[in-house]
């Protein structure tokens, strides 16, 4: 059996800072924090059954047609070995996702090219483990999510 919990972090970087004082920072908001993750089941001669959660969504704000901008997500760990966890973040039109990312310590790119304000998108998560992982205890990890320029 496999626990995990994630804990939400936002990063901003900021976006058309020029000569004005008041420039706008573009700027990324998700809801809350997914519920625990636990693999507990497999079917005997198979890898045990992952489990997912899309019960957080995520917002930007500010989000400027002239200055595209990507989203990406990071880890605060890697993962143990032998365990996955997988992020995938819904776009509207003026946003590209690049679907399912596996997730660790390096930032990667989950949506591209935003052109416009993304509002109350899903946010999907998927925990996958193979059997040489073995039993693990519960570990919790904080995914954080950086807007900034594109590309």
């Amino acid at each position: 059996m496999f626990r995990m919990r994630i804990l939400l972090l936002t990063a901003v970087l900021p976006v058309g800072l020029g000569r004005t004082a008041a420039a706008q920072v573009t700027t990324i908001s998700p809801s809350g924090n997914p519920a625990a993750m636990t693999i507990s089941t497999a079917v005997a001669g198979l890898q045990p059954t992952g489990v997912s959660n899309s019960a957080t969504t995520y917002s930007t704000a500010n989000v400027k047609s002239s200055q595209p901008q990507k989203i990406t997500a990071r880890l605060s760990a890697n993962m143990p070995a032998g365990v996955t966890l997988m992020a995938s973040l819904a776009v509207n039109a003026s946003a590209t996702s690049v679907g399912a990312v596996s997730l660790d310590v390096t930032a990667r790119n989950v949506v591209i090219n935003i052109t416009a304000n993304q509002t109350s998108q899903t946010i999907t998560y998927q925990l996958s483990a193979l059997v040489s992982a073995g039993v693990i205890a519960s570990q919790t990890r904080t995914v954080t999510f950086t807007i900034a320029n594109y590309p």
